[in-house]
């Protein structure tokens, strides 16, 4: 027990800065716990279906439902004359940040660059931003903080579980399936090695260039969980986030009176074991070290709350759990020496990616370059010696800079300080008053149902989500019911804080901060922080009709505007393009194109349909050899017009330089070999450090008869391949064949010209 100064006290202590009253906490309307669930759902489900391409339209769907909670809150909260928590400078602060990137988007509308990814994101803006309004409303209820806290961890010990199962279980088996198909691809003769890539493909699998390599490295020297995110440093900066939550219960259970706290303790330092034993899997190095920051928050705040010296004792236990957590890694082979040897490299790389982003924030000062552009705009700007093609600069004011523009970072660096205060705030706080609540039994039962529905409804049958679901519904029933006991004890609300601290940490060295499932998490942890402080328990204005009516009606048009503008045509599109698809696969190939013609004019902003009838059009050229012009023509013509809606990709220049080579290889027109060279030349432009690319472009310069520009492209892009060789990038060298004919044409043009 704490000492009687810093006691937990009977009755309303209106000077405790952590004060929550006894009627606030337990006036929450039945209807607002429907709410709370709904919002519940939504947060979680991010964390089971993680979209990495939201700039596709893949999660618009959960915006529709965020809209749908905003709507139904708004309603409660009128007939339940429900008070409404004041947004104050936090709130100010979400709207420059989420506001920074609608309005970057719109900018991009107004201007150039691939416009369907930035009307995606911008909607993906607006629902982090009412995910932030509404859990800032929800968040002045101590009952809701429970659950939310009960959600996360249960979430982070689940998905933890599958982390353990893909390292020790499913990448391996991975790797007995496909690895020797990898050896045997190497060596296959042409029937083989087409028999092989079918494989490969219909497993999902990249089948040649440097994809395939990267796919084969991580695959053979790899296993590190990745959960349901894309990337291990994703899942890791989010067990990082459910670890520090975790021990601020495990600590204010320690500091309880609970004569069973014992027992208890024994699960949590389970759970504790479990989130641990899968960050350290992951190798994420900045999880690690946000971490750290956060477990050291946590220590600091807790100075002026007299917990009976439990800031060393924390340290103690958990160096010591970490201690024997990498011991046993290390002893089955989790970690490795390379996790630390190679830790200057991956700075290096950061480094590189921040050195390039530079300049790009410079030239795209104001508005940004737009969300989902950064990684066209970056191959503009990246090093000779860099390696990836990025889609962020791993760095989280750079990320927001870069993409959103001088408004997005006032807000982003509004919201750090405000977080600041915040922790001090709290850390300077001695006493909490005594708050109950009553158990929300709705949200668990609508967490439950609405996670199993809407998860199986819009993402496919998942065969992990059968055994997930369970474990998350039973943990969460565990967990809720444990946490009666200490959840509104001083650390917890300093966990909230410690935990935002240490996902910022993370992310100053990691990519994330444009995802909507990480934004989301930041901005949950954020409100939950400042729902505890003294402002949100005092009695606050009524929600009228006027304001219910003014922001329904708001938010009924905000839902037609998804629906029109990103729900439906992207939903059209992709029911084309995959009817198209499969026609192709039956040979009926004038059917495909009339479905993808229907995707192309379901949407203006889309460029996916217009690349696949501008391969289908020179699949014809092809196949009569190029004899007739009305094909090909056709096809450049499509392939202009997929420039036109995605104007900054380098890939699409690429391939209508490889169309014009090949019907150079058959016409031996002069003109055909100009017209490769310029198409290069626009790709070479937008990524000026690509060998493989300039040495396309020294041979069609070499075709075109334009020799001396020929053999200056064709040394660029040999030092280039040495820069690869020399840092190492493999899935960036150049193959013997290339550099032997880039050699040869130094040497000889002529020998080339003659050459394909």
């Amino acid at each position: 027990m704490v000492n009687k100064s810093a006691s937990i006290r009977r009755g309303p202590q209106p000077d405790s800065i952590l004060q929550i009253s006894r009627s606030a906490a337990a006036s929450e309307p039945v209807g607002v716990m429907l709410c709370g669930g709904l919002i519940i759902v939504l947060l979680l489900m991010r964390f089971f279906h993680v979209a990495e391409s939201a700039d596709q339209g893949e999660t618009l769907w959960i915006i529709s439902f965020w809209l749908a909670a905003l709507f139904l809150w708004l309603t409660v909260s009128w007939r339940s004359s429900c008070r409404i928590a004041p947004l104050g400078w936090f709130g100010m602060a979400v709207a420059f940040f989420a506001g920074g990137h609608v309005v970057s988007a719109l900018n991009v509308l107004a201007n150039t660059g691939d416009k369907r990814a930035a009307i995606n994101l911008a909607w993906e803006w607006i629902g982090v931003a009412i995910g932030w309004f509404l859990l800032r409303q929800q968040c002045q209820f101590f009952a809701f903080r429970r659950e939310l806290l009960a959600g996360l961890i249960v979430t982070g010990a689940s998905i933890a579980v599958l982390g353990l199962y893909q390292h020790y279980v499913e990448f391996p088996s991975m790797e007995a399936k496909f690895g020797p198909l990898f050896d045997r691809l190497k060596v296959a003769d042409p029937v083989e090695a087409a028999i092989i890539r079918n494989q490969l493909a219909k497993e999902e699998i990249p089948v040649e260039g440097p994809s395939l390599t990267l796919f084969e490295k991580r695959l053979r020297d790899s296993r590190e969980p990745i959960g349901f995110f894309a990337l291990a440093n994703n899942l890791g900066g989010f067990l990082s986030v459910c670890l520090i939550l975790t021990v601020s219960v495990a600590v204010s259970l320690w500091q309880s009176s609970d004569h069973e706290k014992w027992r208890q303790l024994v699960f949590w330092i389970a759970i504790l074991l479990v989130i641990s034993w899968c960050l350290l899997l992951t190798k994420s190095r900045t999880a690690w070290i946000g971490t750290v920051v956060g477990l050291c928050m946590q220590v600091l705040l807790t100075r002026n709350i007299k917990l009976k010296g439990i800031g060393w004792r924390l340290v103690l236990a958990v160096t010591v759990l970490l201690a024997l957590a990498g011991w046993g890694l290390s002893r089955f082979g989790g970690l490795d020496k390379q996790v630390l040897t190679e830790a200057p490299k991956s700075l290096q790389y950061r480094l590189q990616y921040w050195s390039a982003t530079l300049p790009m924030i410079r030239d795209h000062l104001v508005f940004g370059v737009g969300p989902g552009q950064f990684r066209w705009n970056y191959l503009l700007y990246k090093l000779p010696e860099a390696s990836e093609e990025i889609s962020d600069p791993h760095n989280l004011l750079l990320d927001v800079a870069a993409n959103a523009g001088v408004a997005a970072v006032l807000g982003l660096l509004t919201i750090i300080l405000l977080l600041s205060k915040t922790a001090v705030d709290l850390g300077n706080a001695a006493e909490l008053s005594e708050s109950s609540g009553r158990p929300i039994v709705l949200n668990f039962v609508l967490c439950f149902i609405g996670m199993t529905w809407v998860t199986f409804l819009f993402t496919g049958a998942d065969d992990r989500l059968l055994i997930l679901l369970p474990l998350v519904a039973t943990l969460f029933w565990v967990i809720r019911q444990l946490l009666l006991v200490c959840a509104n004890s001083p650390g917890i609300a300093l966990g909230w804080v410690s935990a935002s601290f240490s996902l910022l940490a993370h992310l100053c060295g990691a990519g994330g901060i444009g995802m909507p499932t990480i934004c989301l998490l930041l901005m949950a942890l954020i409100a939950a922080a400042d729902g505890s402080r003294p402002e949100l328990a005092k009695p606050g204005s009524n929600f009228k009709f006027g304001n219910a009516a003014i922001l329904g009606a708001i938010s009924f048009g905000f839902f037609v505007a998804l629906f029109v503008t990103g729900i439906r045509p992207v939903a059209l599109v992709n029911e084309k393009l995959l009817a198209g698809d499969q026609l192709v696969r039956r040979g009926m190939v004038d059917a495909a194109d009339r479905e993808y013609m229907v995707g192309e004019s379901a949407d203006r902003w889309s460029a996916e349909p217009t690349r696949r009838r501008a391969e289908l059009a020179y699949r014809r050229a092809q196949g009569d050899q190029f004899h007739s012009n009305d094909s090909f023509q056709i096809a450049v013509r499509l392939m202009r017009e997929v420039k036109l809606r995605d104007p900054t990709s380098f890939r699409d220049d690429v391939r209508l330089g490889a169309w014009w080579i090949e019907r150079w290889n058959s016409t031996k027109n002069a003109t055909d070999a100009e017209e490769a060279v310029a198409a290069y030349e626009r790709a070479h432009a937008r990524y000026p450090t690509n060998a493989s690319l300039m040495a396309e472009l020294a041979f069609a310069r070499d075709f075109a008869g334009f020799v001396d520009s020929s053999k200056e492209v064709a040394r660029q892009s040999l030092r280039q391949d040495t820069i690869n060789h020399e840092r190492g990038h493999i899935d960036r060298y150049l193959t013997d064949e290339v550099r032997n004919r880039l050699e040869s044409l130094l040497e000889n043009p002529k020998e080339v010209r003659q050459g394909t």
